[in-house]
């Protein structure tokens, strides 16, 4: 894997979104091992321990998923491109042939687009991710995919605790008017009452929200995943080679291992040049 030189979010909101992943993901992580956990099975169950094996195993998946995210150069930089003699290369940006960036002054391969953010065009864009600050595109959606999956399935852990910690253990505390209240605003209420049960409030709103959209993030993108598009693609399917194949493409070629760690090699079967073959080999399959 190839390392960004500029890693470092280059706008306001793409900061903010980044900082904001990078400080949840440990107070989350803190909160459930160190307050809900215990609070449930008790401070010395052997319990504890056994929920301890998969809360590691989530926040390492989620924590270096997003890091690789971050750190991977998938900008047409990467690869030696050159463009076919036989092919015509046309002008503008977002074309699904060769054309000439005006941005970047080089020419782009199909499926590549240049990103104003990133400043540079990037093979196969998917889309530009604020709580990464970078763009997705073809050698780091592996490492997206399975940043927004652990996610998921981090939340929907935290939130069936989290349900049971406060409307069953301590539901006389919180079952009241009071707290449906600071749900609806917590930030402006932790200004009024900065007692420690707002707080579980405000982490358990943010755990319930956080698992509503990275389920819908994940069926999103999974459904074009699996259809061999990207977002810029979601009304065609000129690059898809079945289901099988497309998820090759994107987790690569031990794609079944992929979920494990970033750190596991998966050897991409594609470039992320060369689509002309690509979509030739779909028009035959259909």
């Amino acid at each position: 894997m190839k390392i960004r030189k500029r890693f470092l979010p280059r706008c306001v909101q793409d900061g903010v979104a980044t900082l904001f992943m990078i400080g949840i993901i440990p107070v989350t992580f803190w909160f459930e091992v160190s307050v809900v956990i215990p609070g449930i099975h008790g401070t010395n169950s052997g319990w504890n321990w056994i929920h301890l094996v998969p809360a590691l195993f989530l926040l390492y998946n989620i924590s270096t998923n997003m890091l690789a995210t971050i750190l991977c150069d998938t900008s047409c930089g990467t690869e030696v491109i050159s463009v076919p003699p036989d092919v015509a290369v046309a002008s503008g940006q977002g074309s699904r042939s060769w054309h000439l960036c005006s941005t970047c002054e080089a020419v782009a391969p199909p499926r590549s687009w240049h990103c104003n953010a990133c400043r540079t065009c990037v093979l196969k864009r998917d889309h530009h991710c604020v709580f990464t600050g970078c763009c997705i595109g073809h050698k780091n959606h592996r490492y997206f995919i399975m940043f927004v999956f652990h996610l998921f399935v981090a939340t929907l852990y935290s939130s069936a605790l989290n349900n049971y910690f406060i409307w069953y253990i301590h539901g006389e505390e919180f079952r009241n008017w009071t707290s449906f209240i600071k749900m609806v605003f917590p930030l402006a209420m932790l200004v009024i009452d900065a007692s420690t049960k707002q707080y579980y409030l405000v982490i358990y709103l943010i755990n319930m929200i956080g698992m509503l959209f990275t389920g819908v993030l994940l069926i999103y993108h999974g459904r074009l995943i699996l259809s061999g598009s990207v977002v810029h693609e979601q009304n065609g399917r000129d690059f898809d080679l079945g289901r099988m194949e497309n998820l090759r493409m994107v987790l690569g070629e031990r794609w079944h291992l992929a979920w494990l760690s970033p750190f596991v090699r998966s050897d991409l079967p594609h470039n992320g040049v060369d689509w002309d073959r690509v979509q030739r080999e779909a028009a035959k399959s259909k």
